[in-house]
């Protein structure tokens, strides 16, 4: 019987990084697929495991990729690209007030944590939260699964994982959690039907 429902955040609740490119796109006259290619790297690792700063991570990107842009333009360009995505604050809500005991596990960095807590307030949906800067550790990690079922008190059979990268649901289903592939909220919607969970 499912008991525990673990959302991520990025591109599930809300829109992350992904998306930041195309703004970045008309400012450095560049493929949005280069631009994005150019946040990856160790820099974007160390950034969402807590080890250096957003300024840092943003400097890093800047010189490595030979942008001529400034940090406030890039921290402005990702900033403006958060949004909720439709449908999915409805439905956890709805999983809240049937009494679901609600997780969030998340690859993500403090600096922006800070702001989407402030702007969005979705954190006080959840019983608990747990992000990749907090602990240095990020999906699919097993270790980053077991530590969010530990904070809910959970076991992995009562717990379903709802993610839209698809190597962190196998990763989840390698435990014994559940879990859906995060598509769109209609989609998910049928897929929580399937668990036998009514929205």
């Amino acid at each position: 019987m499912i008991t525990t429902i673990i959302f991520d955040l990025s591109e599930v609740y809300l829109k992350g990084l992904l998306g930041t490119e195309k703004i970045l796109e008309p400012i450095l006259k560049l493929p949005a697929k280069d631009i994005y290619h150019s946040f990856k790297g160790d820099h974007y690792i160390k950034f969402f495991h807590g080890e250096i700063s957003e300024d840092e991570f943003w400097e890093s990107v800047k010189n490595n990729a030979n942008w001529d842009i400034s940090l406030s333009q890039l921290k402005n360009a990702v900033r403006s690209n958060f949004a909720e995505i439709e449908g999915t604050r409805e439905i956890i809500e709805k999983l809240k007030i049937k009494g679901y005991k609600l997780g969030l596990l998340s690859v993500h960095a403090k600096e922006w944590i800070e702001y989407l807590e402030k702007k969005f307030d979705y954190h006080k949906l959840f019983h608990s939260t747990m992000y990749s800067f907090e602990v240095g550790i990020s999906k699919p990690d097993k270790k980053s699964y077991e530590l969010i079922i530990e904070k809910l008190g959970a076991k992995p059979e009562e717990c379903l994982f709802i993610d839209d990268h698809e190597k962190n649901i196998i990763a989840a289903k390698g435990l014994g959690i559940n879990a859906i592939h995060f598509k769109d909220s209609n989609q998910l919607i049928r897929d929580l039907n399937k668990f036998d969970i009514k929205i």
